[in-house]
Order: C-alpha cells, then sequence, then structure tokens
C-alpha cells in the first residue's frame, strides 16, 4: 500500500530539511491540458535528490554503490504552469541500513504548495546485484 501520511506543514515542521533546489519549468514539460504534466513532478523529485547526492561527493554512476529507487508517490495540489520554476525542498524521513526515504516539497514561483512526495531509495552496489549499507555520508544525517 502507498502512503503519504504527512503533509506540507507537518513535513516542514517535523522532518529536518536537507537541500532545496529550483529548477525552470520548460515548454516541452507541459501536456494538452497547457499545464505540466504529472510524470514531470517525478523528474523534478529525481533531479533535486541527484543534485543532493552529487553535493555530498557520492558516486551517482556505476561501478560504485549508487541510489536506485524502490518506491515514490506524489500528491498533486495544484497545477505547475509555463514559464516558470518549480522549488523543491528535500526533507529526512526514515533511514534504515540501505534504504533511505526522503520527502518532497514543490512549490510554484510564488511559493504556492504545487505538489509533495515521498521516494525510497537504496543503495545498490551493480558488482554484487545486492543492496548495501548507506554510506557515511548520508547516515550522519540520522544523528
Amino acid at each position: 500500500m502507498i502512503e503519504i501520511t504527512q503533509n506540507d506543514t507537518d513535513t516542514a515542521a517535523t522532518c529536518r530539511k536537507l537541500f532545496e533546489c529550483e529548477m525552470p519549468l520548460r515548454f516541452a514539460d507541459m501536456d494538452a491540458d497547457a499545464h505540466i504534466n504529472n510524470a514531470e513532478f517525478y523528474r523534478y523529485m529525481e533531479e533535486a535528490r541527484m543534485r543532493w547526492i552529487n553535493t555530498l561527493g557520492l558516486p551517482m554512476v556505476p561501478p560504485d554503490p549508487v541510489p536506485v529507487l524502490a518506491a515514490n508517490a506524489c500528491l498533486f495540489r495544484t497545477p505547475l504552469l509555463y514559464p516558470g520554476i518549480v522549488r523543491v525542498e528535500i526533507y529526512l524521513g526514515r533511514m534504515g541500513n540501505a534504504s533511505l526515504r526522503t520527502h518532497y516539497v514543490l512549490r510554484n514561483g510564488n511559493g504556492e504548495l504545487a505538489a509533495e512526495g515521498y521516494a525510497v531509495s537504496v543503495w545498490f552496489d551493480p558488482k554484487t546485484q545486492r543492496s548495501v549499507a548507506l554510506p557515511a555520508a548520508i547516515r550522519k544525517f540520522a544523528q
């Protein structure tokens, strides 16, 4: 069962903010309804997640262990419209031995809530085809 149990206020109040970035909305991100397509929201979360991981100096491509997506979900609140920007905030969720849950708040250029979601990333060793313990650079956020 997929669930999102926290809303924007709870996430910001109860979870530690890890990272924030802005991205331009692209014309090609729109769909026939003249708003940003729902699938693009997942791309914005992914891009923010990988930007954050990059700031930690962690490998992002094989042959080193890399994060792979195990689960994700998104609740859409208001449309994003082109032209504009999206601001993605990442918050710390549950941390396991090999997995990390991150929560996302997406806002439009006016700061209004556009979506909220989560992702579960698992650190995976492509050589052994198995999950591995979270890197120390991630584990430090548990303290």
